[in-house]
């Protein structure tokens, strides 16, 4: 699979837990309820052609997701917040599109990680 990264790395991540599977677990749940949140926090902030508050919450994202080691939601949250940044959300809607579809690959991994 070259040039194909994974939506999550699990190795990565617990390597950065410091192999701490309660830390793993809790770090997991807390991105399966908030990431949900902050991905409609964006959507809407695209759709109002709010540039601030989509810096912020994909900041926020990115954060998390980068923590996570899920590179693929990582890599679109800081594409939006450049975006943002910008001030140019002329892109936003498509790179929305793309979060989600990333999202929608990446939840189902963490449940599965997490035991769900």
């Amino acid at each position: 699979m070259s040039g194909a990264r994974a939506i999550f790395d699990a190795d990565a991540f617990e390597r950065q837990t410091g192999g701490d599977a309660s830390l793993r677990s809790e770090i997991i749940r807390m991105f399966i309820e908030d990431c949900p949140v902050r991905v409609e926090e964006i959507r809407a902030a695209v759709a109002r052609g709010d540039a601030d508050a989509l810096v912020s919450c994909a900041h926020a994202l990115k954060g998390s997701a980068a923590y996570l080691s899920a590179s693929i939601v990582r890599g679109h949250a800081a594409d939006l917040e450049r975006l943002g940044r910008e001030r140019n959300l002329t892109a936003a809607p498509a790179l929305v599109a793309q979060l989600d579809a990333a999202v929608a690959q990446l939840l189902p991994e963490l449940r599965k990680a997490h035991g769900d």
